[in-house]
């Protein structure tokens, strides 16, 4: 499947007529499947990977939703011994789960070496000036290619390194995974943790007009179509003003994520 070209589609919760609770309520399902599926196993390595050939330790994430990822990442991280500085970012920013993020990782790394924090107003992940290397998680795929290279075309501009995870394209993920990721909203409802008057909507919004298993349901089918293969990250690589300035490695980890990333670090 890498061999077939990417799918531009539109995701539900990406439509601008998509009322923010429910786009909140979408990503925060993401969030809670992250810790399902304890993806920060697979998703830590190759962060680890660009921080041992000398990238940054703070940690600016791009597109981070309600927290994602990098917050679960930075505690493996730390478990194994790797210190980090953690950003979030995002071009609407969810500012209440930014501060949970933060205060539960307080909770959990109460040593001064790790922190999380946010910024509170809109940053453009095409044109970002906070300075880190920059990850963005389950996200590049949202970008059409113009907007993609825009985005590695910033972090070559301001010299900072940029971790890119996605799935890798197979046949197997949309035909499967759709279907457990479903699942995992349904399940998972009862136990998130919202303020009372946005839990009552959730459960309302998953059991009795089931609109977010739908959106979970759709919106995972078009993210594995829209995923750029590891031919299409080097084309688009290599069409970047600069790039020899830059180391580029794109892999896949092996695991059941399925994480392909691409890593691009100052030379």
């Amino acid at each position: 499947m890498d061999s077939l070209p990417r799918i531009q589609f539109v995701e539900l919760h990406d439509l601008e007529g998509t009322p923010p609770v429910l786009r909140t309520l979408h990503t925060e399902s993401i969030t809670t499947i992250y810790r399902l599926t304890d993806a920060a196993r697979e998703y830590s390595r190759p962060l680890a990977r660009a921080l041992r050939s000398g990238a940054d330790h703070r940690i600016v994430d791009l597109c981070a939703g309600s927290g994602g990822p990098v917050p679960l990442i930075q505690r493996r991280l730390h478990a194994e011994g790797v210190h980090t500085h953690v950003t979030l970012t995002d071009l609407v920013p969810n500012v209440r789960a930014f501060e949970r993020v933060a205060a539960e990782n307080r909770r959990r790394l109460r040593d001064s070496c790790c922190s999380v924090d946010h910024v509170p107003t809109s940053v453009d992940a095409t044109d970002c000036r906070v300075e880190g290397t920059r990850t963005i998680y389950g996200a590049f795929h949202h970008f059409p290619p113009a907007l993609a290279a825009r985005m590695l075309q910033n972090a070559v501009d301001t010299r900072q390194p940029i971790v890119v995870v996605d799935t890798k394209r197979s046949f197997v993920y949309p035909v499967f995974f759709p279907f457990l990721l479903t699942l995992a909203v349904l399940v998972a409802a009862p136990f998130q943790r919202n303020p009372l008057p946005r839990y009552l909507l959730r459960l309302l919004l998953t059991y009795v007009v089931p609109v977010l298993p739908f959106m979970m349901f759709f919106d995972s089918v078009v993210s594995f179509l829209r995923m750029y293969g590891r031919a299409e990250l080097r084309r688009i690589v290599d069409g970047l003003d600069r790039t020899e300035s830059f180391t580029w490695t794109i892999g896949v980890e092996p695991g059941f994520t399925g994480a392909q990333y691409l890593i691009g670090i100052p030379r």
